[in-house]
């Protein structure tokens, strides 16, 4: 009977334990209102969003729960909605899919960013992936 209640405990254990990293690094192209709207490229506790229209945006990560963490701009003027941090609730919705809502944390607006990540990749290639690893760095 222990033997069992020992493999019991062991399962348990290791299926609590199985989550893979999901949203916290990777390629990942952003949705909302099923339209994409840009690429999201993740490494450590940084991300950089591209945009179709040559805009780019860096943020900091901080991971707080398996489905939130904090998001917050980087940039070296912090001022107006760069000055946000924003805490995201995500939970998946298909293999690889993630819905993303946004509320701010710092601030008393009633907004809420909804959106969806596609996980297209585990790696970040090129220019985004040396750019990651020297922000990851610091």
């Amino acid at each position: 009977m222990k033997k069992y209640y020992y493999f019991l405990i062991l399962f348990i254990f290791i299926s609590c334990n199985s989550k893979t990293d999901g949203v916290k690094s990777g390629t990942f192209e952003l949705y909302e209102n099923d339209s994409l709207i840009g690429y999201v490229y993740r490494v450590g506790n940084y991300q950089i969003e591209d945009y179709p229209d040559n805009t780019e945006l860096i943020a900091r990560i901080d991971h707080q729960t398996d489905s939130t963490y904090f998001l917050k701009g980087v940039e070296k003027n912090q001022d107006g909605i760069d000055s946000i941090i924003w805490l995201n609730h995500y939970r998946e919705i298909a293999q690889n899919k993630y819905k993303i809502v946004a509320t701010p944390y710092n601030s008393d607006i009633e907004y809420k960013y909804e959106g969806v990540l596609l996980k297209v990749s585990n790696e970040v290639n090129g220019e985004y992936l040396k750019r990651l690893r020297l922000l990851n760095k610091k």
